[in-house]
């Protein structure tokens, strides 16, 4: 026999010291009524009352009070087998909204392209949460991990370029992010949905991807954008172009997407690196690859032997008693007698004639 709380067990010691006090009750009990009056007397006075009775009750709320707390240190016996149902992803999506997503190398351009396709994603997930990490120089939460695909849609459509005010490109930010965003307590996959051009411009993501590896955390990414470099355009409210974004010597920006970096990322994480392309930026297969999986972790019937709580065989007992004790008097039965035909009943107490009397000698 097993027990699950130990705290409830280590107070059955309580059950000898409270067996001595009970005891030790019962004697203070009965030299007290000695030392009322004379003995023959005080007998008399309590003659309707049921002394073995009384002890009865006394042993019955003792055993009340033992199974009571067996049952609260969950006896465990037996065991049984369970089958591990496998439940659906915590996905993460860390989405660039840096200045180098407005490149047009995707039409109508990088940022645009993304939300698009993440809509699109949105509808098709069923069974799994989804949460949006937005990052630039620093990293957001924007939607934490929900079901409510319809909320999670409005806050995307929210998203922009300048919706993050640092500048930059920090993807070990956004990384780190996504790792403090999940609950507590294991899943039974989790994954981060990076989706960037890759120039990390703030520090090296690889400490970032290792830390997500050891967490048991899967690293996906889209690196959207041309390896080659094309320049960032500015537009105006009309969405006329007004110049190239310009670096502080009065050069034009071009971004360039770096895979090399985002495919090591996957790689220390053991996800998978998907380029964008012009008409779709991968996330179906993306999708695909994560419902593959739990598919197979469906197939691979898993099994645990778990110990059965076996409370009940202790805390029935217990209410039976309790019931027991309330239900029992200590009042001594009535004896019937027939007296020239006719049944009556008479207990022991002693009558008031007969009381006054016993006074008066």
């Amino acid at each position: 026999m097993m027990f699950g709380d130990h705290v409830y067990l280590n107070m059955l010691w309580l059950l000898f010291p409270l067996g001595l006090f009970l005891r030790w009750a019962w004697k203070q009990r009965v030299q007290a009524l000695h030392r009322f009056g004379n003995p023959e007397l005080v007998e008399r006075l309590v003659e309707g009352v049921s002394r073995p009775k009384q002890k009865a009750k006394l042993v019955l709320l003792f055993f009340v009070f033992a199974f009571s707390l067996i049952a609260l240190s969950r006896p465990l016996w037996g065991q049984r087998e369970q089958i591990l149902v496998s439940r659906g992803h915590d996905i993460l999506v860390a989405l660039d909204v840096s200045r180098s997503m407005l490149a047009e190398d995707m039409k109508p351009n990088r940022l645009a392209k993304a939300k698009f396709e993440l809509n699109e994603l949105i509808s098709r997930l069923q069974g799994n949460r989804i949460g949006l990490v937005i990052f630039a120089g620093d990293a957001f939460v924007q939607c934490p991990l929900t079901l409510d695909y319809s909320a999670a849609k409005i806050l995307l459509s929210e998203v922009d370029v300048g919706s993050v005010p640092v500048p930059g490109t920090a993807i070990s930010r956004a990384i780190r992010k996504c790792l403090e965003s999940f609950p507590p307590g294991e899943r039974e996959s989790r994954v981060i949905i990076l989706i960037t051009d890759g120039e990390d411009t703030v520090e090296d993501p690889k400490a970032a991807a290792e830390q997500a590896a050891k967490e048991g955390v899967m690293i996906y990414a889209i690196g959207i954008g041309n390896p080659l470099g094309v320049p960032i355009p500015l537009r105006g409210e009309d969405g006329g172009l007004q110049e190239y974004l310009k670096d502080k010597s009065g050069n034009v920006v071009t971004s360039k997407l770096d895979e090399d970096t985002l495919r090591a990322l996957c790689l220390t994480t053991g996800g998978a690196y998907y380029p964008a392309r012009a008409d779709t930026l991968e996330l179906q297969s993306i999708h695909d690859h994560m419902e593959e999986r739990r598919r197979q972790r469906l197939l691979q019937t898993r099994f645990i032997s778990q110990y059965e709580e076996r409370f009940q065989f202790f805390l029935f007992p217990a209410l039976v008693l309790l019931v027991a004790e309330m239900l029992m008097t200590d009042r001594k039965r009535a004896v019937r007698r027939t007296v020239g035909g006719f049944t009556h009943a008479e207990n022991h107490a002693p009558r008031p004639a007969l009381r006054e009397k016993e006074a008066q000698s």
